[in-house]
């Protein structure tokens, strides 16, 4: 074993100091005394290999010279766009420092707060749940807390769960409440949430006993055929039936009610995934306009009060805009809804409607700042965005673009336009990004579990801990502004957390380094400029304690 310097064996050799010695001694000795002197590195975060479950060690930041003594340091953790680790120190300087300027700096004001965030996380599908199963229970359990411990590299603290079947099973999809063709239960004898023992809520609770202040939204791809026109669960509408929307939002009750009755408490619900996809490609999907959908919710609130559920409701769940397969597909005589969560907001389901749940495969994220300045009060959610790729994509590809694009225009566009939760999709798929019923053959997950068992960290992982591992929930989004305005290379988002200290994810979308300074105001005691360089190409999460009066 190699000892460290200070615990090296000693010799016996006698050793005469001579005038010359003893200058270079002291010399040395002056040299050691001003390295001690140096602020130490703080903890470094994991980044895990792409391939190995357990957790290693990104090299720790290395202090920078310029930092003062009397202040903490400023930490920037960086990904690059080819999977590229790095873990420095920026450094606090002079305000307004005119003599050397850096190539952009970012004003915020520490009383200029905006929503609260909520947090971040992914969706366990039965796909997910399946393919985490088939890891070995220690390596498994390494992972889970990796992901969703909090006090980890990632810190999940959000998770979507289908009701039923969904396009990502790996068994044929179901409702709680199948039937034989051509018959009805009105009176849901049948039902039963028992399938989901399988592996979906075994899966949950090992997550729960990490995470016990996990939230979990849970959505149903589609009613039981046997309440849709199609009878069948891949499209249709609900039948016109007066019982139809009331039986169905007491289906949703029960199930909220069966999982809380196995430990597991569902935080918050939407009534349908995606229902303006009203032909979905060979997997559980429904066509439910707004009129049904307010029906459904209207019945579906009182119940859950009645029933003594603290489970919030959602509305929509679907893109940021009506795509243009969805407005092709609308019935002949139909109205497309393109206003489809305000048409909802202003119905009268809207007293028991917390919020609004959106997806990202259509239009951008500036139309939920749109509908929160006409609802500001509404909760705004983005629960779910998948990273996909080309067929002949190379892995470095499709790390580099789905990191890209999901850091600028999910978590950092999202949260710049009121979202308090961004969740991607996927938590786990395969290397083929299965299994699935159709849909999407493309999608990519937060890991990959390979054949073997390796798991790889997908760009998703990376997207989501740049603001979850260093914003716990409880944070507050803030108002910053750029100069140069014009500069868009640097999409940027600043978070206060609840410690007084400040987050900044900025994306170097530019070839080159650039040098950018944060300058926080707010108060007296908290007036403060940070300069940090980001490498070209990179994600960088910058981390500012609360300075000392300066």
């Amino acid at each position: 074993m190699t000892m460290p310097p200070d615990q090296a064996p000693q010799t016996s050799k006698r050793t005469v100091i001579t005038p010359v010695a003893a200058i270079t001694l002291l010399v040395i000795l002056i040299a050691v005394a001003f390295v001690v002197r140096q602020p130490q590195p703080a903890p470094s975060p994991s980044a895990p290999s792409p391939s190995s479950p357990s957790q290693t060690s990104t090299p720790a930041p290395s202090p920078s010279p310029s930092t003062p003594d009397a202040l903490p340091p400023v930490e920037v953790w960086a990904t690059s766009l080819n999977r590229e680790f790095s873990t420095t120190y920026g450094s606090w300087i002079e305000p307004d420092n005119s003599t050397n300027p850096a190539d952009a700096t970012l004003r915020l004001d520490t009383r200029s707060t905006r929503q609260t965030f909520n947090g971040v996380g992914a969706a366990l599908t039965h796909s997910s749940a399946a393919m985490l199963a088939t890891v070995a229970d220690d390596e498994r359990a390494a992972l889970l807390e990796e992901l969703f411990a909090p006090d980890g590299p990632v810190r999940l603290g959000v998770l979507r769960i289908p009701f039923g079947g969904s396009d990502f099973v790996a068994e044929p999809a179901y409702t709680y409440n199948d039937v034989p063709d051509g018959e009805t239960d009105w009176n849901l004898d049948g039902f039963s949430t028992a399938a989901d023992d399988a592996t979906l809520r075994p899966i949950l609770r090992e997550i729960l006993a990490i995470a016990p202040d996990l939230q979990i939204i849970a959505s149903p791809w589609s009613p039981p055929a046997w309440l849709k026109d199609s009878g069948s669960l891949v499209g249709g509408r609900l039948l016109t039936d007066d019982r139809a929307a009331p039986t169905y939002a007491r289906y949703l009750v029960r199930a909220v009610e069966e999982y809380a009755a196995t430990g597991i408490p569902i935080s918050a619900i939407t009534v349908q995934n995606e229902p303006q996809a009203r032909t979905p490609d060979g997997y559980p999907g429904a066509d439910i306009p707004v009129e049904d959908q307010v029906a459904i919710i209207s019945t579906l609130g009182p119940a859950l009060r009645d029933a003594g559920l603290s489970t919030r409701i959602f509305a929509y769940d679907h893109n940021w805009a009506l795509g243009p397969g969805d407005v092709a597909s609308t019935r002949e005589g139909d109205d497309p809804e393109y206003e489809y969560p305000s048409d909802v907001l202003r119905s009268a389901a809207s007293p028991w409607v917390a919020g609004v749940a959106y997806h990202c495969y259509s239009g951008d994220a500036g139309r939920m700042l749109q509908l929160h300045n006409d609802f500001p009060s509404s909760d705004l959610w983005v629960t779910e965005c998948s990273g996909s790729h080309g067929e002949d994509d190379s892995s470095a590809q499709i790390f580099a673009s789905t990191l890209s694009w999901q850091t600028r225009n999910l978590v950092i566009a999202s949260l710049n336009n009121w979202a308090s939760t961004v969740l991607t999709w996927n938590l786990a798929l395969d290397s083929d990004g299965g299994p699935h019923l159709g849909g999407c053959t493309t999608c990519t997950g937060v890991v990959t579990i390979g054949s073997d068992g390796t798991v790889t960290r997908n760009a998703e992982y990376y997207a989501l801990a740049g603001v979850g591992r260093f914003a716990p929930r409880g944070a507050e989004v803030l108002d910053t502004t750029m100069d140069p305005a014009a500069d868009t290379a640097l999409p940027h988002v600043s978070l206060r957390n609840p410690d007084g200290s400040v987050v900044v994810l900025v994306f170097n979308d530019s070839d080159e380094a650039r040098t950018i300074d944060v300058a926080i105001t707010g108060s007296e005691e908290y007036s403060a400029t940070a300069r940090a360089e980001v490498p070209g190409r990179t994600v960088a999460t910058v981390v500012l304690p609360r300075p000392a009066v300066r």
